[in-house]
């Protein structure tokens, strides 16, 4: 499994995405990186998964790729019931904007459109 890394930073391009969302989680409940918790929910929906039991599912059928890849913090990676909490109190509007930046695709208020393939 691999994903874009930027150059200038060294960084994976969807952990960047989330980067500026504030976390409001109180400090006792930041076990994990709320950047982590976001990408993996966005790579485990991408990948086809509903629900968060599915997600729990695939965390762990690509626990290794994905510590290999993300190298959290003591090589643990959060359950689909941190993830789930993390979602309970993620600032939607942030949320959608840097997904829509990630994905390079533009929210029209309720829908999305999707940027035309560049070519050239």
């Amino acid at each position: 499994m691999s994903l874009p890394v930027s150059p200038a930073t060294g960084r994976i391009g969807i952990l960047e995405a989330f980067a500026e969302l504030p976390d409001v989680r109180q400090a006792s409940g930041k076990r994990h990186q709320m950047t982590l918790c976001l990408a993996l929910f966005t790579l485990a929906v991408t990948a086809g998964n509903q629900g968060f039991l599915a997600i729990g599912d695939w965390l762990n059928s690509y626990r290794r790729d994905l510590l290999e890849l993300f190298d959290p913090p003591k090589q643990r990676l959060p359950s689909y019931s941190t993830i789930r909490r993390v979602l309970l109190k993620v600032d939607y509007q942030a949320d959608s904007t840097a997904l829509a930046q990630f994905f390079d695709v533009a929210p029209l208020g309720s829908s999305v459109e999707i940027s035309p393939p560049k070519f050239g």
